[in-house]
């Protein structure tokens, strides 16, 4: 299989990725799926991590920015995601279904974002494991890239709050955002898969 042909595969899942995971919450916020149905679909596209990792950990290989690091933390990553996915999900419709105590809601809301908590350790566990001096420093301008959208993007929109002019979107959104900003480093770097 051919360099572009890789990179073609592992874009093409990305956004599979990307399109089921907003599309379906999009049909959601607009009515035209609803319930369990709504759920289930979110939820399985989740699943689509699995082959996007897979596909862009070829497509590295192919472009020689891969390591045996690298694919440990594509691994530990994949896995904290899922895990953040079904315990996000759990944890919501324990705390939806029952309304728990107080004190139960925090052990909730600590066990959904536990998981984020490890994709974070496995970043830096990337960072301190590759060997390659070149592949780290790849990591950690897609990093800074990754930061600087982050705090563009908190600080205007936090102004845009401020005003008035925009709701209120809760903090967990940051690591998503700050997740995006690491993918739009990656295209910066020429790396066509995020």
């Amino acid at each position: 299989m051919s360099d572009t042909v890789r990179s073609s595969s592992s874009r093409a899942w990305v956004a599979a990725f990307l399109i089921a995971t907003f599309g379906t919450g999009a049909m959601k916020a607009f009515g035209l799926i609803t319930g369990p149905l709504s759920t289930a679909l979110f939820l399985a596209s989740f699943l689509l991590i699995i082959p996007m990792a897979r596909a862009n950990q070829r497509a590295m290989a192919a472009r020689g920015v891969n390591s045996p690091a690298m694919i440990r933390y594509s691994r530990r990553f994949m896995v904290a995601s899922l895990a953040y996915v079904a315990l996000f999900f759990a944890a919501m419709w324990v705390a939806r279904t029952y309304e728990p105590a107080t004190a139960v809601r925090v052990v909730l809301a600590f066990a959904a974002a536990l998981p984020v908590i490890f994709m974070i350790r496995a970043m830096a566990l990337l960072l301190r494991e590759e060997k390659d001096e070149y592949l780290r420093s790849r990591m950690i301008d897609q990093s800074l890239i990754a930061t600087g959208i982050l705090l563009t993007v908190a600080t205007l929109y936090g102004f845009l709050n401020a005003f008035d002019v925009a709701p209120r979107i809760d903090a967990w959104a940051a690591f998503p955002v700050w997740a995006v900003g690491l993918g739009i480093g990656r295209l910066f770097q020429g790396d066509s898969a995020c």
